[in-house]
C-alpha cells in the first residue's frame, strides 16, 4: 500500500510540475517521506520545466523574427562575416533561385525567407541554425566553384532548414543536457534562454543531425535545385568531385554534411543521386564508370577539363538528357549547335578538347534515343 501511494504522489507532483511552468522555476510543493524522495522529485519536476523552458526558448529562436534576428547577430560575431567575398553575388542567386524552387512545393519559405552571409572560417563547411539563419565558409569554395554544385550545397543546408532538423537536433542535445543536470539546475528563465542561445550559436557543429534526416535533406536538395532550373546531374557530380579531392571518408571534412558517426559515405550519395536522375530520366539515362548511357547503350565518356573530370562531367551531360526526357524534348532531333550538343531545345554537353565533335555525338544520341 505504501509503495501504491508513493507512485500517486509522484504522479500528483509531476503534474503540478507540468501546469505550474510559466516565466520561472518555482517549484510547486510536492508531499514527500524524506529528503531523498524530496530531491529525486525536484530533479525530475526541475528537468520537466528546463525542458518546457528550453522548448519556449527554441521555438522563440526559430520561429519569431526577432529571435531569428538576434541568432543572425550573434553568428556574425562569432564567426566573422567575409566582406566583399567573389562569391557573394553568386551565392545570393543561389540561394533566391532554391529558395524559388522552394516555393513550388512549400510557400511557407515566403514567411520566413533564410538569413545567411559568408563568414571567415577556411574549413570546408555551410550550416543552416534555428530561424533558416545559414552561413557559408569561405572555405567551402576552395572545393566547389561551380554554381549548380554550390546550390546542391546550399540546397541541402535550406532542406535541414525547411524540415526543421535543426531545432529536432538541439532538443535533443538539450534532453541530454537536463540528463545531466546541466540545465536542470538553472531556474531563472532569462538565465536558460541565454544559455540556450549561447549553446546554438557556438556549438553548430555538435547539433544531432541522424542519417535519416540526411537523406532527406539530400533528396529536398534535388528537388529544389531541379525546381529552380539548375542541373540536376550537379547533385551526384558534388559527391564524386569530394571523392576524387578526399576519397570516401567523411573525416576529412567539418561539414555536418560529412559527420563520420552516422552519416552516408560519399560514395552512398552519389550513386543514390544518379539513381534519382536515372528516375527523374523514366529510367532512361544512367552513368557507370564515367560513361553516360542512353537506353542501356554507351554514348559518351567526357574527357578531363582543367578543373572538372571526365567522371565529374558525366553526372552533368546525365542531367541534362534527363531533363531532355522528363520535359519532353527527346522526342525531337538531336543536332549540333556549333560545339554543343543539342537535343531538341534542350542543351546536352559542350565539346571541349578531348571530347568527340557534337556533330558525331548528336549523330549517335539519334540512333539510340
Amino acid at each position: 500500500m505504501e509503495r501504491k501511494s508513493w507512485k500517486k504522489r509522484i504522479t500528483a507532483a509531476l503534474m503540478a510540475g507540468i501546469f505550474a511552468v510559466g516565466g520561472s522555476f518555482a517549484l510547486q510543493p510536492a508531499p514527500v517521506a524524506d529528503a531523498g524522495w524530496g530531491d529525486l522529485l525536484g530533479t525530475v519536476i526541475g528537468g520537466f520545466q528546463a525542458k518546457a523552458e528550453a522548448e519556449k526558448q527554441i521555438k522563440e529562436l526559430d520561429q519569431t523574427e526577432a529571435g531569428r534576428q538576434q541568432l543572425f547577430t550573434m553568428f556574425k560575431e562569432e564567426y566573422g562575416v567575409e566582406e566583399a567575398s567573389p562569391w557573394e553575388e553568386l551565392c545570393a542567386r543561389a540561394i533566391d533561385r532554391v529558395s524559388d524552387g522552394i516555393a513550388k512545393t512549400d510557400p511557407s519559405v515566403r514567411d520566413k525567407p533564410f538569413l545567411w552571409f559568408i563568414n571567415q572560417e577556411d574549413s570546408f563547411n555551410a550550416f543552416c541554425s534555428l530561424g533558416h539563419v545559414m552561413s557559408i565558409n569561405r572555405g567551402l569554395f576552395h572545393y566547389l566553384q561551380n554554381e549548380d554544385e554550390i546550390a546542391v550545397v546550399l540546397g541541402h543546408e535550406m532542406g535541414h532548414g525547411m524540415k526543421s532538423h535543426v531545432a529536432d537536433g538541439w532538443r535533443k542535445q538539450i534532453d541530454v543536457a537536463i540528463g545531466a543536470q546541466v540545465l536542470a539546475s538553472i531556474t531563472d528563465s532569462s538565465a536558460l534562454r541565454n544559455k540556450v542561445l549561447d549553446t546554438v550559436v557556438t556549438q553548430i557543429n555538435r547539433v544531432s543531425i541522424g542519417r535519416a534526416h540526411e537523406w532527406e535533406a539530400d533528396g529536398l536538395a534535388l528537388r529544389y535545385i531541379t525546381d529552380a532550373g539548375y542541373n540536376p546531374g550537379a547533385a551526384a557530380a558534388v559527391w564524386q568531385r569530394f571523392m576524387e579531392q578526399q576519397g570516401d571518408n567523411p573525416q576529412n571534412f567539418v561539414s555536418e554534411m560529412f559527420d563520420p558517426s552516422d552519416h552516408p559515405t560519399n560514395k552512398e550519395r552519389r550513386d543514390k543521386y544518379m539513381q534519382s536522375v536515372k528516375d527523374y530520366s523514366g529510367g532512361h539515362v544512367e552513368v557507370k564508370d564515367g560513361a553516360v548511357y542512353v537506353k542501356g547503350k554507351r554514348f559518351v565518356e567526357p574527357a578531363a577539363i582543367a578543373n572538372m573530370s571526365g567522371a565529374e562531367r558525366a553526372y552533368f551531360v546525365q542531367g541534362n538528357l534527363a531533363a531532355a526526357y522528363h520535359n519532353g524534348h527527346a522526342t525531337e532531333s538531336a543536332y549540333a549547335d556549333g560545339d554543343v550538343v543539342m537535343l531538341g531545345a534542350q542543351p546536352v554537353m559542350s565539346c571541349l578538347a578531348g571530347d568527340e565533335s557534337a556533330s558525331a555525338l548528336a549523330a549517335r544520341l539519334n540512333q539510340m534515343k
